[in-house]
């Protein structure tokens, strides 16, 4: 039977990046305490609706889950332990800001169990960095990243953004050779995309933003670097070991989310909570249904974001789209297995559009 993932959504922030627009508030001693007991309560309730089901993956995920303290965290770890079958092998990521107070706080979740850390670098350039809102400097990434390795946790992964403003080929050069020399296991390299009701999006006129054909270049520089580096490419967006728990999106497998903003996918259905931590914490915050999932368009959408592509389309469907000059220089198909290759990546929402066009 295949395992499900957990995702605990952590929407604390220390302070707001200009560029996210992810459900996030202030962070508040007091709220955080409330913040957790809320949690605790969910997943007992949670718990009997999903007592069949086993877990092999837990994200916290946010906003900023380092803002918690290590005992919150484990805090909800043993409720969720105690309300879901967590498997004794199962993959444990919590997202870290290296501005936190992480030498108190890794240790603590790394003896409770926590194996994987995903830390924000998004630049090692210390002017992309402050653009972006981020407080410290790489010399701390640096710190973090040990203090991780001496707390027993090897399985690490940073997160790069393309696309920063300012941003040239050599400064993306130096902080991929930064991601190369640290020794971690996995990259995230998302393109900057300004997002409605951001700061950046209040200021874009006055951002000195690479153009789109630039960033196209940093994208296959980024590809090429990491990939020759030993990190290889397996997502459109991810390098090196594959992380269990993201890697459930994309194949389509069933997750199930906790806390304001979290999305579900379980027995079929998909559902997520509106973004109301108030609600959450007085237990007022009820389910919304998102529709069926499991469809072969979706699987599709999202089986294409992998290197390993999708090998379920009949021979007929595959022979169509293998026959429409429009999107033949961005696929490959060998031995019944459809995929992008990397300038299919950079334009993957069109050319998954067209393919989709051939799936009846």
């Amino acid at each position: 039977m295949e395992s499900s993932g957990l995702y605990i959504h952590i929407p604390f922030c220390k302070s707001l990046c200009p560029y996210c627009d992810f459900y996030k508030v202030r962070f508040d001693e007091e709220l955080e305490k409330k913040y957790v007991e809320a949690v605790e309560k969910s997943t007992a309730s949670l718990g009997i609706s999903y007592s069949s089901e086993a877990f092999d993956t837990v994200y916290f995920g946010g906003g900023t889950p380092s803002c918690l303290s290590g005992e919150s965290i484990v805090k909800i770890l043993d409720a969720l332990r105690l309300n879901f079958n967590i498997l004794p092998d199962a993959e444990i990521t919590v997202e870290c800001n290296p501005s936190s107070n992480l030498e108190i706080f890794i240790p603590v979740v790394a003896n409770a169990g926590v194996n994987r850390i995903s830390l924000g670098l998004q630049s090692a350039n210390e002017n992309e960095r402050r653009l972006l809102g981020r407080i410290s400097g790489t010399e701390r990434v640096r710190e973090v990243l040990d203090i991780c390795k001496n707390s027993g946790i090897t399985n690490i992964s940073l997160d790069l953004m393309l696309g920063v403003p300012g941003q040239t080929l050599d400064s993306l050069k130096d902080s991929l050779n930064f991601c190369l020399d640290s020794g971690v296991s996995h990259v995230s390299a998302y393109m900057l995309k300004i997002e409605e009701g951001t700061v950046f999006y209040k200021r874009q006129e006055t951002l000195d933003l690479p153009s789109e054909d630039l960033v196209c270049d940093m994208y296959e520089l980024t590809c090429k670097t990491l990939n020759d580096g030993g990190l290889s490419q397996y997502e459109i967006s991810n390098f090196g070991l594959p992380s269990k728990h993201n890697i459930k999106y994309w194949r389509d497998e069933t997750y199930l989310g906790i806390g304001p903003g979290a999305h579900s996918y379980m027995n079929g259905k998909r559902f997520y909570y509106p973004k109301d931590i108030n609600a959450f914490i007085n237990g007022d915050l009820k389910e919304v249904p998102d529709g069926d999932g499991g469809a072969i368009e979706e699987k599709v959408m999202l089986g294409l974001r992998l290197t390993s592509g999708i090998g379920f389309l009949e021979p007929a469907t595959l022979k169509l789209i293998s026959n429409d000059k429009s999107i033949e220089p961005f696929i490959s198909i060998d031995e019944g297995t459809l995929s992008l290759n990397q300038n299919g990546f950079l334009v993957s929402n069109a050319v998954i559009l067209k393919i989709l066009e051939y799936i009846k």
